[in-house]
């Protein structure tokens, strides 16, 4: 018991001050990395335009410019919207398969009370256990 002691006390000795700083240091670098990936874009925007301006008017590449990211944004708001609409389907779907095995647990019961009378105890048992699984910590599906 000592060893088993040991072993549990080892793994609630977080130390949560040092996980604490490393997600702060990640979360530092994380946006360091994201604010030079935006400035390299931002000048690669402004590369391209420049370079497109010498050959037609800056009007006009600007404005150019401006429709194709605008249309990208299009494209990548119409991808999250199917996205999303499939994850609801999913999660309808799970809803319903989990509703079919509560019901076809619920007739497997009823029969095995009506042929073997003294196992009621047991499946009402099995029954309760089962029905009070599904009445724990509800997540929202719908993120």
């Amino acid at each position: 018991m000592g060893t088993l002691g040991a072993a549990l006390s080892a793994l609630l000795a977080v130390d949560v001050a040092a996980a604490t700083s490393r997600y702060r240091r990640n979360a530092m670098l994380w946006a360091i990395i994201a604010t030079l990936l935006v400035t390299a874009y931002v000048f690669a925007l402004a590369a391209v335009t420049l370079f497109l301006a010498m050959r037609y008017s800056p009007v006009a590449v600007a404005a150019t410019i401006a429709i194709v990211l605008f249309v990208t944004a299009l494209l990548l708001f119409a991808v999250m919207a199917g996205l999303r609409a499939r994850d609801r389907r999913l999660a309808e779907e799970r809803r319903r398969r989990a509703a079919m095995q509560t019901n076809l647990a619920l007739v497997a019961a009823a029969g095995m009370l009506r042929t073997q009378p003294l196992l009621a105890v047991a499946t009402a048992v099995a029954v309760g256990a089962l029905l009070g699984l599904g009445t724990g910590r509800h997540r929202n599906e719908q993120r």
